[in-house]
Order: C-alpha cells, then structure tokens, then sequence
C-alpha cells in the first residue's frame, strides 16, 4: 500500500493522457496526484471531479506561467490561473504552481518586482479561495530567473507565493538542511526525486546530474527526507520520476518501482 502522503506526479509519464495517468493512480491506490494543466485541456472541473470520484486529491496543478516580457498577456494568464484555482478549491486540492518565468535581462531585483507585478492579483485571489499559489525554482533558465531555493526565499516573501522544493533542482545547494529550515515558512509543496551525481554509467544511460528512477541515484534520500521533516512540512510528497530512463523502459514499471522504493523510505523517516 503506498504511504499516505506519496503523490505521484503526471510529468512522471509525461507522454501519457490523463486517462491512462488515472487507471494507474487508481490501481496503485495513491491517495494524491500531481497534475499537468495541458493534459485536462479545457476540461478543467470534469478532470479534477474523475480524480476526486477515484478518492485522489490533487497535490499540484501546473499552470502556465506569465510572460514577463509581455505584460499584455498578463491578462488572459491570470484568467486561465484562476480557472486552475477555482478547481483546486472546489475538490479539495492542495496546490497550484507556475515556474517563475524567464528572466528579462534587466537586473535581477527589477525582474523580480516585473514578477511580484504579474502575480499579485493571483496570489491575493488564491488566498481567498483558501489554495496555495507557488512558484517553483529551476536550473532550467528559459523557464526560470530563480534557480535556488535561497533566492526563492527572498521571491516569497515579496509576492506572498508558496515555494515548491524539487529535489532535482536544489539537492546541491550549499546548506540544503539550514536552507529548507529557513524556506520552512514559505514551502508549499515538497517533489522528490533522485539523480546520479558524477558517475558514468555507460552507454544509453543518463549523463550525471540527470534523473533517474527513485532509490536508483546518488542522493542521501533519507537524509534529505529527515531535513523536509523538521521544516514541519506536513503535506504531500510529490514523486517526480522524469528522465531517459522511464522513458526507455517504460512508465508503468518506473513509477511502481518509485512507490515502492518511496513508501518504504517515507517510512523509515517516520514522515
């Protein structure tokens, strides 16, 4: 049985529709789910009701985020983000996240203020509805100006948005453990993964620093479990598995092995 608070997240098999996402969760019995705005297109409610029917909350939607080089689209993001919002809180969801947005090349606290200015009315109109807004720091640079979790402090207490913290994108951060504690405040949704850090693997395996199937990389899983713990974070935890890996091999397997592997460990953790 999949631990309690282990979500499974829909980039975990990227390529699949959301039909057979669902048939998977619900056979592995999961109680959450992460989801990709894209795969539900314009059937936001009706997505979300076949996850609540199947006894799955949704731990994340991700949204599309703003422009911010494009202020005039602004406008039309925000409707379709709030769309996202009212259908979190209308079946018990947990969270909704946008990737901060590409930086305009001005300085960086400019492009920050250009960013507080899209999100604003966001972020004020998922506090009404009682749903958590975030944004998520990535090393990927075309979707993201923040790439560390120490930065993204600095972003959340400006915009009033959550913060998500990927594994795969902060592991090697300088005082991970002092860090997340300081981010404690701010943490909205926790994914886990795992990568290789430096070995090479052979041929048609992924190049250090990329992902793999959980337990299968090099990171102190557990450790980094136990530092998410004494944030006091009590949400849920997110299995994000993208990679060539699951790709070659195949999603169904992948993901199954990652539960197992993840509930086990959750465990020992005391999570």
């Amino acid at each position: 049985m999949p631990h309690s608070r282990l979500s499974i997240s829909a980039l975990s098999s990227f390529s699949w529709s959301f039909e057979q996402d669902l048939a998977l969760w619900r056979e592995l019995g999961v109680g959450w789910a992460g989801l990709i705005g894209v795969k539900l297109g314009d059937d936001i409610d009706g997505g979300l009701a076949r996850l609540a029917d199947a006894g799955i909350r949704a731990s994340t939607v991700i949204a599309a985020g703003f422009d911010l080089s494009a202020p005039g689209s602004w406008e039309a993001t925000r409707a379709d983000l709030h769309s996202w919002i009212d259908a979190v809180a209308a079946h018990d969801g947990w969270s909704v996240y946008i990737t901060p947005g590409r930086t305009t090349f001005a300085p960086w606290g400019d492009v920050l203020e250009t960013f507080a200015e899209a999100v604003d009315k966001s972020s004020a109109y998922a506090r009404e509805k009682g749903v958590r807004l975030a944004f998520e720091p990535s090393m990927r640079t075309d979707v993201s100006f923040v790439n560390t979790i120490r930065d993204a402090v600095d972003v959340a207490e400006r915009t009033g948005l959550g913060i998500v913290v990927d594994f795969g994108n902060c592991w090697m951060e300088r005082d991970f453990r002092e860090t997340l504690l300081r981010a404690a405040p701010h943490i909205a949704l926790v994914q886990v993964g795992d990568v290789p850090v430096g070995s090479v693997r052979g041929p048609g395996q992924p190049p250090p620093g990329g992902r793999v199937p959980f337990g299968e990389g090099d990171l102190p899983l557990a450790r980094m479990l136990t530092d998410v713990k004494d944030t006091g974070y009590d949400g849920p935890l997110e299995l994000e598995l993208p990679g060539p890996l699951g790709e070659a091999e195949g999603y169904d397997a992948v993901i199954r092995r990652g539960v197992e592997k993840a509930s086990m460990l959750f465990d020992e953790v005391r999570l």
